[in-house]
């Protein structure tokens, strides 16, 4: 599983990534940005952290927070 990279998401605002990031933190969860398929938690046994998410379709891992660090680094 490949890690996505905040240029790969293809989103056209910050605070468009926010909203995404935002809804995956309170367990909503989303569509994956690239394939359209459901989002699962990446570790659903130890469930202590909803911080990463993978799509099982495309094989990518969503690592929030390195995301919300590269965001902050844009600005």
């Amino acid at each position: 599983m490949e890690k996505i990279t905040l240029e790969e998401l293809k989103m056209n605002s910050r605070s468009e990534m926010l909203t995404f990031l935002k809804k995956l933190w309170k367990g909503e969860g989303a569509p994956c940005p690239l394939c359209g398929s459901d989002l699962e938690l990446l570790h659903k046994k130890a469930k202590k952290s909803d911080c990463d998410w993978q799509c099982r379709n495309c094989g990518k891992v969503i690592r929030t927070l390195d995301l919300l660090d590269r965001i902050n680094q844009q600005t």
